[in-house]
Protein backbone atom coordinates (compact mmCIF):
# COMPACT_ATOMS: atom_id res chain seq x y z
CA UNK A 1 0.00 0.00 0.00
CA UNK A 2 1.49 3.77 -0.54
CA UNK A 3 1.86 5.98 2.04
CA UNK A 4 -0.79 8.16 0.49
CA UNK A 5 -3.65 5.82 0.41
CA UNK A 6 -2.54 5.37 3.49
CA UNK A 7 -3.26 8.54 4.91
CA UNK A 8 -6.18 8.97 2.55
CA UNK A 9 -7.64 5.90 4.82
CA UNK A 10 -6.28 7.42 8.12
CA UNK A 11 -8.13 10.68 7.30
CA UNK A 12 -11.63 9.16 6.34
CA UNK A 13 -11.31 7.85 10.04
CA UNK A 14 -11.63 4.18 8.44
CA UNK A 15 -7.77 2.85 9.19
CA UNK A 16 -8.66 2.04 13.44
CA UNK A 17 -12.29 0.64 12.05
CA UNK A 18 -11.38 -1.36 9.41
CA UNK A 19 -8.14 -2.95 11.76
CA UNK A 20 -10.71 -3.64 14.57
CA UNK A 21 -13.41 -5.98 12.17
CA UNK A 22 -10.63 -7.73 10.41
CA UNK A 23 -9.28 -8.86 13.71
CA UNK A 24 -12.60 -10.37 13.77
CA UNK A 25 -13.07 -12.17 10.49
CA UNK A 26 -10.71 -14.94 10.64
CA UNK A 27 -11.60 -16.57 13.72
CA UNK A 28 -15.53 -16.45 12.33
CA UNK A 29 -14.44 -17.62 9.34
CA UNK A 30 -12.26 -20.29 11.47
CA UNK A 31 -14.89 -21.46 13.09
CA UNK A 32 -17.17 -21.71 9.92
CA UNK A 33 -14.94 -23.70 7.69
CA UNK A 34 -14.61 -26.02 10.82
CA UNK A 35 -18.63 -26.49 11.21
CA UNK A 36 -18.40 -27.19 7.40
CA UNK A 37 -15.92 -29.24 7.54
CA UNK A 38 -17.57 -31.74 10.24
CA UNK A 39 -20.76 -31.39 8.60
CA UNK A 40 -19.54 -32.55 5.35
CA UNK A 41 -17.51 -35.64 6.77
CA UNK A 42 -14.23 -34.11 5.09
CA UNK A 43 -13.06 -33.89 8.92
CA UNK A 44 -13.23 -37.38 9.53
CA UNK A 45 -11.93 -38.31 5.95
CA UNK A 46 -8.89 -36.82 6.63
CA UNK A 47 -8.93 -37.84 9.99
CA UNK A 48 -8.34 -40.99 8.88
CA UNK A 49 -5.31 -39.76 6.50
CA UNK A 50 -4.15 -37.52 3.64
CA UNK A 51 -6.12 -37.55 0.84
CA UNK A 52 -6.02 -36.26 -2.78
CA UNK A 53 -8.51 -33.75 -4.12
CA UNK A 54 -9.48 -36.19 -7.09
CA UNK A 55 -10.58 -38.80 -4.02
CA UNK A 56 -12.20 -35.81 -2.33
CA UNK A 57 -13.90 -34.88 -5.24
CA UNK A 58 -15.56 -38.00 -6.72
CA UNK A 59 -17.49 -38.08 -2.90
CA UNK A 60 -17.78 -34.09 -1.89
CA UNK A 61 -18.21 -32.42 -5.14
CA UNK A 62 -19.50 -34.92 -8.26
CA UNK A 63 -20.16 -33.58 -11.57
CA UNK A 64 -18.98 -31.50 -13.92
CA UNK A 65 -17.21 -28.63 -12.60
CA UNK A 66 -17.70 -29.47 -8.86
CA UNK A 67 -13.57 -29.96 -8.69
CA UNK A 68 -12.43 -26.49 -8.91
CA UNK A 69 -14.92 -25.27 -6.56
CA UNK A 70 -13.88 -27.68 -4.12
CA UNK A 71 -10.23 -27.13 -4.40
CA UNK A 72 -11.14 -23.73 -3.79
CA UNK A 73 -12.92 -24.27 -0.67
CA UNK A 74 -10.19 -26.58 0.34
CA UNK A 75 -7.54 -24.10 -0.10
CA UNK A 76 -9.52 -21.82 2.14
CA UNK A 77 -8.83 -24.34 4.55
CA UNK A 78 -5.18 -24.12 4.16
CA UNK A 79 -5.35 -20.13 4.09
CA UNK A 80 -6.99 -20.25 7.55
CA UNK A 81 -4.39 -22.83 8.47
CA UNK A 82 -6.51 -26.17 9.43
CA UNK A 83 -6.09 -27.99 6.45
CA UNK A 84 -2.16 -28.63 4.69
CA UNK A 85 -1.42 -29.53 1.41
CA UNK A 86 1.13 -31.50 0.09
CA UNK A 87 2.22 -34.18 -2.71
CA UNK A 88 -0.02 -36.62 -0.51
CA UNK A 89 -3.13 -34.57 -1.60
CA UNK A 90 -4.62 -32.64 1.80
CA UNK A 91 -4.76 -33.45 5.66
CA UNK A 92 -5.57 -32.18 8.75
CA UNK A 93 -3.54 -29.40 10.13
CA UNK A 94 -4.76 -27.08 12.50
CA UNK A 95 -5.54 -28.64 16.04
CA UNK A 96 -8.93 -27.25 15.77
CA UNK A 97 -10.30 -29.55 13.05
CA UNK A 98 -7.66 -32.26 14.37
CA UNK A 99 -9.94 -32.14 17.69
CA UNK A 100 -13.62 -31.87 16.33
CA UNK A 101 -12.73 -34.62 14.07
CA UNK A 102 -12.27 -37.12 17.11
CA UNK A 103 -15.77 -39.02 17.48
CA UNK A 104 -15.04 -38.56 21.61
CA UNK A 105 -15.67 -34.66 20.57
CA UNK A 106 -18.62 -34.79 18.83
CA UNK A 107 -21.07 -32.85 21.09
CA UNK A 108 -18.49 -30.01 20.88
CA UNK A 109 -18.42 -30.82 17.17
CA UNK A 110 -22.33 -30.01 17.22
CA UNK A 111 -21.66 -27.48 19.05
CA UNK A 112 -19.43 -25.74 16.31
CA UNK A 113 -22.20 -26.16 13.55
CA UNK A 114 -24.70 -25.10 15.66
CA UNK A 115 -23.32 -21.78 16.65
CA UNK A 116 -21.76 -20.90 12.84
CA UNK A 117 -25.11 -22.30 11.34
CA UNK A 118 -27.87 -21.83 13.42
CA UNK A 119 -27.06 -19.28 15.96
CA UNK A 120 -25.25 -17.45 12.63
CA UNK A 121 -28.94 -17.50 11.53
CA UNK A 122 -31.01 -16.19 14.60
CA UNK A 123 -28.75 -13.25 15.34
CA UNK A 124 -28.77 -12.34 11.07
CA UNK A 125 -32.45 -13.18 10.74
CA UNK A 126 -34.59 -12.17 13.82
CA UNK A 127 -34.98 -8.35 13.22
CA UNK A 128 -36.28 -9.18 9.61
CA UNK A 129 -38.28 -11.96 10.71
CA UNK A 130 -40.28 -9.52 13.72
CA UNK A 131 -40.36 -6.57 11.56
CA UNK A 132 -42.08 -9.05 9.40
CA UNK A 133 -44.11 -9.89 12.41
CA UNK A 134 -42.88 -13.73 11.37
CA UNK A 135 -41.01 -14.97 14.09
CA UNK A 136 -38.89 -18.21 14.27
CA UNK A 137 -40.73 -21.43 14.06
CA UNK A 138 -39.81 -24.67 16.02
CA UNK A 139 -39.36 -26.84 12.96
CA UNK A 140 -36.63 -24.83 11.17
CA UNK A 141 -34.27 -25.88 13.71
CA UNK A 142 -32.01 -29.18 13.15
CA UNK A 143 -34.08 -31.48 15.97
CA UNK A 144 -31.11 -34.11 16.05
CA UNK A 145 -28.11 -31.33 15.75
CA UNK A 146 -29.73 -29.54 18.61
CA UNK A 147 -29.54 -33.15 20.47
CA UNK A 148 -26.07 -33.78 19.77
CA UNK A 149 -24.84 -30.37 20.52
CA UNK A 150 -27.32 -30.58 24.12
CA UNK A 151 -24.54 -33.76 25.22
CA UNK A 152 -22.33 -31.25 26.67
CA UNK A 153 -24.78 -30.07 29.50
CA UNK A 154 -24.97 -34.08 30.65
CA UNK A 155 -22.27 -33.81 33.16
CA UNK A 156 -23.86 -30.69 34.97
CA UNK A 157 -27.49 -32.69 34.66
CA UNK A 158 -25.50 -35.53 36.01
CA UNK A 159 -24.38 -33.51 38.94
CA UNK A 160 -27.74 -32.19 39.63
CA UNK A 161 -29.00 -35.56 39.86
CA UNK A 162 -26.60 -36.76 42.23
CA UNK A 163 -27.41 -33.75 44.73
CA UNK A 164 -31.19 -33.71 44.23
CA UNK A 165 -32.04 -37.40 43.92
CA UNK A 166 -33.24 -39.09 47.01
CA UNK A 167 -31.70 -42.50 47.58
CA UNK A 168 -34.49 -44.46 49.32
CA UNK A 169 -37.09 -46.45 46.41
CA UNK A 170 -38.90 -43.74 44.27
CA UNK A 171 -41.50 -43.48 41.73
CA UNK A 172 -39.53 -40.96 39.45
CA UNK A 173 -41.62 -39.68 36.26
CA UNK A 174 -39.40 -37.55 33.46
CA UNK A 175 -41.05 -35.06 31.48
CA UNK A 176 -39.51 -34.88 28.31
CA UNK A 177 -37.00 -37.64 28.86
CA UNK A 178 -35.47 -37.47 25.63
CA UNK A 179 -32.96 -40.27 24.63
CA UNK A 180 -33.10 -41.16 28.02
CA UNK A 181 -30.00 -40.51 29.18
CA UNK A 182 -31.15 -38.86 32.59
CA UNK A 183 -33.24 -42.02 33.21
CA UNK A 184 -30.92 -44.22 32.69
CA UNK A 185 -28.32 -42.57 35.28
CA UNK A 186 -31.14 -42.38 37.97
CA UNK A 187 -31.88 -45.93 37.83
CA UNK A 188 -28.08 -47.24 38.24
CA UNK A 189 -27.61 -44.43 40.90
CA UNK A 190 -30.78 -45.80 42.84
CA UNK A 191 -31.43 -49.47 42.34
CA UNK A 192 -34.90 -49.05 43.81
CA UNK A 193 -36.28 -46.24 41.02
CA UNK A 194 -39.20 -47.04 38.87
CA UNK A 195 -39.71 -44.23 36.29
CA UNK A 196 -42.13 -43.28 33.88
CA UNK A 197 -40.42 -41.31 30.74
CA UNK A 198 -42.90 -38.83 28.65
CA UNK A 199 -41.47 -37.99 25.16
CA UNK A 200 -43.61 -35.82 22.50
CA UNK A 201 -41.28 -36.92 19.59
CA UNK A 202 -43.07 -40.87 18.32
CA UNK A 203 -39.82 -41.49 17.24
CA UNK A 204 -37.25 -40.54 19.85
CA UNK A 205 -39.82 -42.24 22.21
CA UNK A 206 -39.78 -45.22 20.33
CA UNK A 207 -35.85 -44.91 19.94
CA UNK A 208 -35.63 -44.62 23.66
CA UNK A 209 -38.02 -47.12 24.49
CA UNK A 210 -35.67 -49.91 22.45
CA UNK A 211 -32.59 -48.15 24.06
CA UNK A 212 -34.40 -48.96 27.92
CA UNK A 213 -34.29 -52.01 26.59
CA UNK A 214 -30.92 -52.77 25.35
CA UNK A 215 -29.98 -51.20 28.59
CA UNK A 216 -31.88 -54.34 30.71
CA UNK A 217 -34.33 -51.50 32.45
CA UNK A 218 -37.82 -52.23 30.62
CA UNK A 219 -38.85 -53.63 34.01
CA UNK A 220 -38.03 -50.46 36.14
CA UNK A 221 -38.49 -47.83 33.49
CA UNK A 222 -41.14 -47.21 31.04
CA UNK A 223 -41.99 -44.45 28.27
CA UNK A 224 -44.78 -43.22 27.13
CA UNK A 225 -45.49 -40.94 23.43
CA UNK A 226 -47.32 -38.59 25.31
CA UNK A 227 -47.56 -34.22 26.34
CA UNK A 228 -47.37 -33.89 29.59
CA UNK A 229 -50.69 -32.15 29.55
CA UNK A 230 -52.42 -34.72 28.83
CA UNK A 231 -50.94 -37.76 31.38
CA UNK A 232 -54.32 -38.87 32.55
CA UNK A 233 -53.39 -41.12 35.25
CA UNK A 234 -54.17 -40.71 38.67
CA UNK A 235 -50.66 -42.05 40.04
CA UNK A 236 -48.82 -39.98 42.11
CA UNK A 237 -44.72 -39.72 42.02
CA UNK A 238 -41.97 -39.51 44.69
CA UNK A 239 -39.59 -37.03 42.38
CA UNK A 240 -40.44 -35.38 38.91
CA UNK A 241 -38.11 -34.36 36.57
CA UNK A 242 -37.67 -31.61 34.09
CA UNK A 243 -34.22 -31.48 32.18
CA UNK A 244 -33.95 -28.13 30.18
CA UNK A 245 -37.58 -28.53 28.98
CA UNK A 246 -39.28 -25.66 30.94
CA UNK A 247 -38.55 -23.06 28.63
CA UNK A 248 -40.35 -25.44 25.74
CA UNK A 249 -43.45 -23.92 27.27
CA UNK A 250 -44.98 -20.81 27.03
CA UNK A 251 -44.57 -18.35 30.26
CA UNK A 252 -47.94 -18.17 30.91
CA UNK A 253 -47.96 -21.91 31.14
CA UNK A 254 -45.16 -22.64 33.04
CA UNK A 255 -46.54 -21.72 36.36
CA UNK A 256 -50.20 -23.59 36.16
CA UNK A 257 -47.25 -26.50 34.95
CA UNK A 258 -45.35 -26.67 37.78
CA UNK A 259 -48.42 -26.57 39.92
CA UNK A 260 -49.99 -29.21 38.49
CA UNK A 261 -46.50 -31.28 38.72
CA UNK A 262 -46.62 -30.54 42.44
CA UNK A 263 -50.14 -31.82 42.43
CA UNK A 264 -48.71 -35.26 41.29
CA UNK A 265 -46.19 -35.68 44.23
CA UNK A 266 -46.85 -37.61 47.21
CA UNK A 267 -46.51 -35.89 50.24
CA UNK A 268 -42.56 -35.15 50.88
CA UNK A 269 -42.65 -35.67 46.93
CA UNK A 270 -39.70 -33.66 45.34
CA UNK A 271 -39.60 -31.74 41.98
CA UNK A 272 -36.56 -31.59 40.64
CA UNK A 273 -35.59 -28.90 37.61
CA UNK A 274 -32.49 -28.16 35.67
CA UNK A 275 -32.92 -25.26 32.66
CA UNK A 276 -30.81 -22.58 31.24
CA UNK A 277 -31.84 -19.05 32.78
CA UNK A 278 -31.68 -15.37 31.40
CA UNK A 279 -28.43 -14.00 30.65
CA UNK A 280 -24.93 -15.45 31.03
CA UNK A 281 -22.68 -16.39 27.43
CA UNK A 282 -23.76 -15.02 23.93
CA UNK A 283 -24.79 -18.45 23.45
CA UNK A 284 -27.28 -18.27 25.91
CA UNK A 285 -28.46 -15.31 25.03
CA UNK A 286 -29.01 -16.61 21.28
CA UNK A 287 -31.26 -19.21 23.33
CA UNK A 288 -32.93 -16.61 24.68
CA UNK A 289 -33.83 -14.88 21.15
CA UNK A 290 -34.50 -17.78 19.56
CA UNK A 291 -36.69 -19.08 22.41
CA UNK A 292 -38.67 -15.98 22.84
CA UNK A 293 -39.37 -15.29 19.04
CA UNK A 294 -40.72 -18.86 18.43
CA UNK A 295 -44.36 -19.43 18.57
CA UNK A 296 -45.13 -21.50 21.43
CA UNK A 297 -42.20 -21.07 23.34
CA UNK A 298 -40.90 -18.11 25.63
CA UNK A 299 -37.70 -16.44 26.82
CA UNK A 300 -36.36 -18.26 29.68
CA UNK A 301 -37.31 -17.81 32.93
CA UNK A 302 -34.57 -15.93 35.38
CA UNK A 303 -33.87 -17.57 38.64
CA UNK A 304 -36.50 -15.57 40.37
CA UNK A 305 -39.29 -16.70 38.11
CA UNK A 306 -37.94 -19.98 39.13
CA UNK A 307 -37.96 -20.01 42.80
CA UNK A 308 -41.71 -18.29 42.36
CA UNK A 309 -43.30 -20.77 40.17
CA UNK A 310 -42.24 -23.46 42.45
CA UNK A 311 -43.17 -21.05 45.69
CA UNK A 312 -46.63 -20.52 44.37
CA UNK A 313 -47.47 -24.43 43.80
CA UNK A 314 -46.93 -25.03 47.72
CA UNK A 315 -43.51 -26.66 47.19
CA UNK A 316 -40.94 -25.64 50.32
CA UNK A 317 -37.28 -26.75 51.11
CA UNK A 318 -36.47 -25.36 48.09
CA UNK A 319 -32.78 -24.99 47.14
CA UNK A 320 -30.97 -23.92 44.00
CA UNK A 321 -27.64 -24.71 42.97
CA UNK A 322 -25.42 -22.77 39.70
CA UNK A 323 -23.77 -26.02 38.11
CA UNK A 324 -21.81 -24.10 35.71
CA UNK A 325 -19.72 -22.09 36.92
CA UNK A 326 -20.15 -18.66 35.15
CA UNK A 327 -23.17 -19.21 33.71
CA UNK A 328 -27.18 -19.37 34.46
CA UNK A 329 -27.74 -22.61 34.51
CA UNK A 330 -29.83 -24.12 37.39
CA UNK A 331 -30.55 -27.09 39.37
CA UNK A 332 -33.73 -26.58 41.48
CA UNK A 333 -35.29 -29.13 43.75
CA UNK A 334 -38.39 -28.24 46.13
CA UNK A 335 -40.25 -30.88 47.68
CA UNK A 336 -43.96 -31.12 48.69
CA UNK A 337 -44.92 -30.72 52.18
CA UNK A 338 -45.19 -33.59 54.22
CA UNK A 339 -48.20 -35.42 55.37
CA UNK A 340 -50.02 -33.99 58.61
Amino acid sequence: MKLATALAIARGGRLGLLWAVARLFTPFYRLTFAAAAVESGLAARLAAGPQSLDRLAADLAPGDGGRAALAAWLDLGVGLGELAHGPDGYRLRGALLRRLADPASDPVAALVEEVAGFHHRVILETPARLRARRGWDRHEVDAPLIARSSRILEPFVLEAIDWALPRRAVALLEVGCGAGTYLRYAAGRNPGLRALGLELDPEVAAATRAAVARWGLQDRVRIDNLDVRALATDDRFDVITLHNVLYYFPVAERGPLVRALAARLVPGGRLIVTTSCRGGSPGMRVLDVWMSSTAGFGPLPTEAELVAYVRDAGLTAIAVKHVIPGEPYLALRADAPPAT
